[in-house]
């Protein structure tokens, strides 16, 4: 068996091309960092990272260590050590790995990571990590490998995001997550065998229905709206678009003809299309595309004054993606009065913001509407884009379920067993009863002194206001009362 380990950069030459290169050593005999040998010269290469070089039997083995050149001694140092005890006839558990230091081991898989997933992906976890990294520095349990980390110091690590760094519960979950996947993947383990369950992510996380916008808040909101804002929310709400999907809508995306809009991946921004499948959407004929097509026009116009074409159809004056929907769409619903003035986010913005306003909330509505008008699970889940069994279409049904009791006759539920507070009068309608307590509290009234007796048939003259008063009250009844007849 050859047991020798071997050091190497691969570094990029001046001609471009990139090579294994034995690092360059100082007088100490330690490795100088960023320098390396070609031919027979030392070289200043910064760039690359290390690798260990064997061969078991015939076959040449490269492994990538990292960007470090003590992690890349120490894992020669340690294979070197684990071929020995193994040629021996130590008895060793097998191994593919060293136990690679948490920056090592962060490098390589952000790489694979970077190479695999897209571009947000890779953005989310690089900053998971970067974190991890620092919390593990300062003031966590300041680990060097990551064999080192144990479930209770990932728990720990959740209480800080929640404690000192202002988490929320399922962000801190989330977190942890990527963490312990991190983990099983630098240690080569199998789906289950991280530090941690899924049961420790949901500790603290309460499962939300998803939220939709009601009728009588989108017709406020669109009052609100530009003709321009106007399009851009109508087709978040009539297509199911994800916020990125409307972000980089080319006009070559939609077909006027057929009334569709395609969801197509983007590689010059970096856009790719998630679970990469292409989809297209039907939209309505009259309402979105009739409009869609006025904004063309516009754009038109406007690419003529300016001479720079734009292909994208909802960017900035400036003709790039507009990373700023969400913030539009909490202005526009601040202007239109619709901010809850409780949550959290009012509370902190002056009212100014409102956490119920969110762009994937019109996705929640688009879902939730196909549902309701009785489109099957199948069909919804090819509009929204999801994958061939996944069960994320399924909470968009979790609205309906109300409804669903309604028609079912919740409203009379153990009607013949409680009495309820006009039991006497069950048999009477809603507008009936109200009438019935008006006039009741009317007669009650004591009568003013030397005051001709009225007829039975003459009321008392209500006092100025409350009439108006009175009336709203009995039309809200009546239109409860046909509307309840209707269900």
């Amino acid at each position: 068996m050859n047991r020798r380990v071997s050091v190497w950069k691969y570094v990029r030459l001046k001609n471009g091309r990139w090579r294994y290169c034995k690092p360059a050593l100082a007088k100490n005999g330690k490795i100088r960092p960023d320098w390396v040998i070609v031919k027979g010269k030392a070289e200043h290469h910064p760039e690359g990272n290390f690798y260990l070089h064997r061969y078991d039997g015939a076959r040449e083995i490269w492994k990538r260590v990292g960007l470090n050149a003590q992690d890349a001694v120490d894992a020669a140092e340690f294979d070197t050590a684990y071929l020995d005890a193994k040629a021996k006839g130590v008895p060793v558990k097998p191994i593919d790995t060293p136990n690679l230091t948490i920056e090592a081991a962060a490098h390589g898989w952000l790489e694979d990571v970077k190479l695999s997933a897209r571009p947000e992906t890779h953005e989310l976890y690089e900053h998971t990590v970067r974190e991890f990294r620092s919390w593990n520095s300062n003031g966590g349990p300041r680990h060097r490998f990551v064999a080192e980390f144990t479930r209770l110091d990932l728990l720990t690590y959740r209480k800080w995001l929640i404690t000192d760094v202002g988490n929320a519960p399922r962000t801190a979950g989330n977190k942890l997550i990527r963490i312990n996947r991190f983990i099983r993947k630098t240690l080569k383990l199998r789906d289950g065998e991280g530090p941690i369950t899924v049961k420790d992510t949901k500790v603290g996380v309460t499962e939300r229905e998803p939220e939709v916008y009601d009728q009588a808040e989108l017709q406020q909101f669109f009052k609100a709206c530009t003709p321009e804002q106007s399009t851009l929310f109508k087709t978040f709400l009539l297509t199911g678009f994800r916020e990125d999907e409307v972000m980089f809508l080319y006009w070559s995306d939609l077909d006027f003809n057929r009334g569709t809009l395609r969801v197509t991946a983007k590689p010059e921004f970096d856009f790719t299309v998630k679970d990469y499948e292409e989809r297209t959407v039907a939209v309505p004929h009259d309402n979105l595309m009739g409009e869609l097509y006025k904004l063309k026009q516009w754009n038109f116009i406007r690419q003529l004054k300016i001479g720079t074409p734009c292909r994208l159809v909802f960017p900035t004056a400036g003709g790039k993606p507009n990373y700023h929907m969400l913030r539009l769409c909490k202005r526009i619903a601040h202007r239109a009065g619709l901010n809850c003035e409780e949550c959290e986010t009012c509370v902190r913005s002056d009212g100014k913001e409102c956490e119920h306003w969110f762009l994937h909330k019109f996705r929640a509505t688009y879902g939730t509407e196909l549902l309701r008008k009785g489109y099957d699970i199948a069909t919804v889940r090819k509009q929204l884009g999801h994958k061939p069994g996944s069960e994320a279409t399924f909470r968009y049904l979790a609205p309906l379920q109300i409804d669903v009791v309604r028609k079912k006759g919740i409203d009379d539920l153990f009607g013949s067993v409680v009495d309820w507070e006009l039991g006497k009068e069950r048999g009477a309608s809603q507008t009936e009863r109200a009438e019935k307590v008006t006039v009741k509290s009317e007669a009650a009234e004591p009568e003013p002194e030397n005051q001709e007796a009225e007829s039975p048939d003459v009321r008392q003259p209500v006092p100025e206001g409350i009439s108006a008063m009175w009336k709203e009250i009995h039309e809200a009844f009546r239109k409860a009362e046909v509307k309840h007849k209707k269900k």
